[in-house]
């Protein structure tokens, strides 16, 4: 082609349609560790009336033939990643009944014999349209009294209400995941500081930071009565590795999963071309020599938009890729032995 320089922008004019190979998709991380625990972001998991009704959703599928492509993309993603424990992102809200979004996800994990459980929160969790949850193999781990979660200032409207709850795996120590989904960069209905700053943060920033700071003070009180100081901090906080509510957690003492683990240049979410990590697995400082491995499945950014699960052919073959905008990660830990 030749190159083409006008209104101030360089543009390639072809001679020849070009052969375009894609890029060799990436097999699912085999991650080290005794135990895994992972976060994932589903992109909108509304599942209707939850009878095959309800359609449009007012997030994510749009006809009963999306949410089957969208199930079942998550379910081979999931089953791929081996996970012990993953904290999820953007359910829809609405419990844990028969109809509830993570039941029926629950019930397609475990079609032909699974030991898939869900934390339950009860009928909602938060006012938002979107929750946390977490979800875990009955078989590898134990849940260890009860969870807990914050709805207090950020959490109570703009952040997602998080959650934690304590694990144990064998005759391991107690350790606390706390599923997390800061507030969005979307800038409706931003007022004051949390107007974009032209700092590169985007706008609620000011509200995202809030949100890290309060997150540590409350864990920092061990909401779930663990009596252990091992936690992890995992999901969607909406922050770049480099702005302000992980630099907060950071300072406060939190260490970066993926740090402590040697991955170079990790990255979970493509936008406007430009690739970079929203989605964090942050590790207390007693958990942190724990850490044996991290990793992020390429399963989802780098696919084209075109190829997410609302434009599914009906008979499409359930493969993990592009069922979500975000990238799954997955930390490995040495939790069975001392």
């Amino acid at each position: 082609g030749v190159i083409d320089q006008r209104n101030g922008f360089h543009r390639l004019q072809l001679v020849a349609p070009p052969r375009v190979t894609p890029a060799k998709r990436p097999a699912a991380p085999k991650v080290r560790g005794d135990v895994r625990i992972a976060a994932f972001n589903l992109e909108n998991l509304f599942n209707g009336d939850g009878r095959g009704g309800g359609f449009p959703t007012e997030r994510g599928a749009k006809t009963p033939e999306a949410l089957r492509a969208q199930v079942a993309r998550h379910v081979a993603t999931l089953r791929a990643l081996d996970a012990d424990i993953v904290a999820l992102m953007e359910l829809e809200n609405d419990g844990h009944g028969p109809d509830a979004a993570i039941t029926q996800l629950l019930a397609a994990l475990n079609a032909g014999g699974g030991d898939w459980r869900a934390i339950d929160t009860g009928p909602a969790l938060g006012t938002d349209q979107i929750r946390v949850g977490i979800v875990y193999r009955a078989t590898r781990v134990q849940p260890v009294g009860a969870f807990a979660s914050l709805t207090e200032g950020p959490f109570g409207a703009g952040s997602r209400v998080p959650l934690a709850q304590s694990f144990r795996a064998g005759d391991g120590p107690v350790f606390t995941v706390v599923a997390n989904h800061f507030k969005s960069k979307g800038c409706g209905n931003a007022q004051g500081l949390d107007l974009d700053q032209r700092d590169g943060q985007s706008c609620f920033n000011a509200m995202r930071t809030d949100s890290a700071k309060r997150l540590h003070a409350w864990l920092a009180t061990d909401p779930t009565r663990s009596g252990s100081p091992h936690a992890v901090v995992l999901g969607d906080l909406n922050a770049y590795a480099l702005e302000d509510p992980v630099r907060a957690l950071l300072d406060a003492g939190w260490r970066d999963a993926f740090a402590v683990a040697g991955v170079r240049a990790p990255y979970s979410y493509v936008f406007d071309a430009q690739r970079g990590r929203l989605d964090h697995g942050l590790v207390s400082p007693s958990l942190a020599p724990r850490v044996v491995d991290a990793a992020e499945w390429h399963a989802n950014a780098d696919e084209p938009s075109a190829a997410g699960y609302e434009f599914a052919d009906a008979n499409a073959p359930a493969t993990p890729w592009a069922g979500s905008d975000h990238d799954p990660l997955v930390i490995g830990l040495r939790l069975r032995a001392p």
